[in-house]
C-alpha cells in the first residue's frame, strides 16, 4: 500500500482539481461523507455529536460531515479557534452547514465536550505543528476526558502523520478515518497507539493516476504488495538459479539460534545453504539439516575470520551474527568485496563494542542490519526511549548516513534504505520471544539468494515472517507461539501467495 506523506497532500489535491476534474470542494464532500459513515458505524441514532472543526480543510472536512449528520443526531460544531473557515471550501460547507439550521458555538465549551457521545476530531489533520499553547493543552485535556467515542478526521490531534511521534498535545482515539492515503506516521509506534482502528477513503481519487503521477517513497507491507512482491518460481530454474547463501551463526553457548536462522534459510526458497561454524555443531545440524553444506571451524569463529572472509566471497549473500558471539574481526568481513551481508545480533553488538558505525561507511558491499531497539541504541548511542518514540526518524537517518538498509524490529518494524520506507502490517507479540529473530535473519539471507539486495526484498521476509506468526497465533494462541514453529509456517505462507 503507498502512503502518502502529509507534504504531498496538498499536491495531490491540486492535482486532483486541474487534472482529474475533481474540485477541493467535492472532495470535501467525500470526505465528510466518509466521516460520516464512521459516526453511524459506532454512534446509536439520534445520540448528540460533537465536531471541533479546526480553521483550515480538515475543519472544512468536519462541517461537511455535519451537513450530511445533523438530520440524523443532535449534531454541534465547535468552532475551535473561533476563527471560521480560511479556505474557500471550508467556508462554502460551514455556510451550507448554517444555512440547513445547524448549531455552532466559538471555542470548546467543556459542559459540551461531557454531554458529547461521539467526538470528531477535525483540528488539524495533516497541518498540525506542535507549537505552545495554553488553549490547545485545554482542548486537548478535555477531550482525554471525555468517555465519548473519539473519531479522527485524517490525523488524530498531535500526532505527526509523517513520522509518527507524539506532541504534549495528542489524543487517542477510536477510528480514523484516513483520507485519500494513509500517512506513514499513522502504521508506526507510538502513534499507532493513539490511531485506534484506520479507515481508508480514497474520496474517489483514481490512485494509479496519483502513484504514475507523483514519487511515493513510504510503503505499508499488504498481502497484494507481498504478492506482487515475490518473484515467480522459474519452472525450468535449477539450484543455481536460485541463489547460493551462508550462514555464520550460533556457537556452542547459543546452539539454537544456528537452527533457527539455518532452518528459515532452507525453507525460504534459495537454492543452496552453506553453514560456518564450529566443528560440533556443524554435526548436530548435520542430523537434522542433511540439505545444507557444512564448512566446520576449529576451535572458534572469532581465531578463524580469514576462513569467513575467504567462503562468504563465494556466496550470493552472508548472514553472521546470530548466536556466534563477539568478535573485533568483523571489520575485516565488511570492508571485504561480495554480495549483501545480514548483520544480526552480536555481529551488532560487535560493531558497538569493538569498533564504531565507521566500520560500516567503509562496507565494500551491501550491509543489511537487523537490530532490536536495544541493539540499535548501542549502535546508534542513541536512548532506547528516544528509538522507541521517534522510530521512522530514527531508522531512516541512521540508514541514510551509514548507507545501509536498516530493519529497525518491534511492533510495526520498519525497514528503510533512508531514502525508501517500508511498514510491516503484520505479526504481534506472538513474535515476541527470543528466536524468533534468528528465524527472521535466515529468511531474509534466503531471499537475498534470489532477489534483488533492497529495502523491499528485505521488506517482504518481515511481512511473511510477521504473516507466520499471525497464522499460528490463531491455532496456539500469541503466548503459544515458538520461534521454532515459524520456519515452516513461513513455507506455508509462501506457498498461499505463489498460487
Amino acid at each position: 500500500m503507498y502512503l502518502a506523506t502529509p507534504e504531498m497532500i496538498p499536491e495531490i489535491d491540486k492535482y486532483a482539481e486541474e487534472v482529474l476534474s475533481l474540485p477541493t470542494r467535492v472532495l470535501m464532500q467525500r470526505a465528510g461523507s466518509a466521516v460520516a459513515r464512521a459516526v453511524r458505524e459506532i454512534t446509536p441514532m439520534g445520540a448528540s455529536v460533537l465536531i471541533l472543526a479546526g480553521k483550515g480543510n480538515n475543519g472544512g472536512d468536519g462541517y461537511a460531515a455535519a451537513c450530511e449528520l445533523m438530520a440524523e443526531y443532535s449534531v454541534l460544531v465547535a468552532d475551535v479557534f473561533s476563527m471560521g473557515q480560511r479556505s474557500e471550501s471550508g467556508r462554502f460547507w460551514r455556510e451550507e452547514y448554517l444555512r440547513l439550521g445547524g448549531k455552532t458555538v466559538n471555542g470548546v465549551d467543556a459542559d459540551a465536550v461531557t454531554n458529547a457521545e461521539t467526538l470528531v476530531d477535525a483540528i488539524f489533520g495533516t497541518g498540525f505543528t506542535p507549537t505552545v499553547s495554553e488553549e490547545l493543552s485545554r482542548i486537548s485535556d478535555m477531550i482525554r476526558r471525555s468517555l465519548a467515542k473519539k473519531i479522527a478526521v485524517d490525523v488524530p490531534l498531535g500526532v505527526n502523520a509523517d513520522d509518527g511521534t507524539l506532541s504534549d498535545y495528542a489524543i487517542s482515539v477510536d477510528l480514523t478515518v484516513a483520507l485519500s492515503f494513509v500517512k506513514p506516521g499513522l502504521l508506526s509506534y507510538p502513534a499507532r497507539a493513539s490511531t485506534g482502528r484506520i479507515i481508508l477513503d480514497t474520496l474517489g481519487i483514481d490512485e494509479r493516476r496519483i502513484i504514475d503521477r507523483f514519487e511515493f517513497t513510504s510503503f505499508a507491507t499488504d498481502e497484494r504488495w507481498a504478492r506482487a512482491t515475490l518473484p515467480k518460481r522459474d519452472e525450468n530454474g535449477n539450484k543455481g538459479s536460485f541463489g547460493k547463501v551462508l550462514l555464520v551463526t550460533g556457537s556452542d553457548s547459543y546452539r539454537g539460534a544456528a537452527h533457527l536462522g539455518l532452518e528459515a534459510a532452507l525453507r525460504g526458497g534459495v537454492g543452496l545453504v552453506s553453514y560456518l561454524g564450529e566443528r560440533e555443531l556443524c554435526d548436530e545440524l548435520r542430523m537434522k539439516y542433511p540439505e545444507a553444506i557444512y564448512e566446520p571451524l576449529s576451535p572458534t569463529l572469532s581465531k578463524n575470520h580469514s576462513a569467513v572472509v575467504s567462503l562468504s566471497k563465494k556466496h550470493k549473500a552472508t548472514l553472521v551474527g546470530s548466536g556466534s558471539g563477539c568478535t573485533s574481526e568483523l571489520a575485516e568481513l565488511i570492508a571485504s568485496e561480495g554480495g549483501p551481508l545480514v548483520l544480526d545480533a552480536d555481529a551488532i553488538n560487535s560493531i558497538a563494542k569493538y569498533g564504531d558505525t565507521e566500520w560500516l561507511k567503509g562496507a565494500q558491499r551491501p550491509i543489511i542490519l537487523t537490530p532490536h531497539p536495544l541493539e540499535f541504541s548501542r549502535l546508534s548511542g542513541l536512548e532506547v526511549n528516544y528509538v522507541q518514540s521517534h522510530r521512522i526518524e530514527c531508522a531512516k537517518r541512521f540508514a541514510s548516513e551509514y548507507n545501509c538498509i536498516l530493519v529497525l524490529k518491534g511492533a510495526a518494524t520498519l525497514v528503510t534504505d533512508g531514502c525508501e520506507l517500508y511498514v510491516n502490517t503484520s505479526g504481534s507479540s506472538a513474535l515476541a520471544k527470543a528466536g524468533s529473530g534468528d528465524v527472521l535473519a535466515g529468511l531474509i539471507l534466503s531471499l537475498l539468494g534470489f532477489m534483488a539486495p533492497d529495502a523491499k526484498c528485505v521488506a517482504l521476509g518481515a511481512y511473511l515472517h510477521g504473516v507466520a506468526g499471525d497464522n499460528l497465533s490463531k491455532i496456539l494462541s500469541s503466548y503459544g507461539v515458538t520461534p521454532s514453529d515459524l520456519p515452516r509456517e513461513i513455507a506455508r505462507v509462501i506457498s498461499e501467495f505463489e498460487r
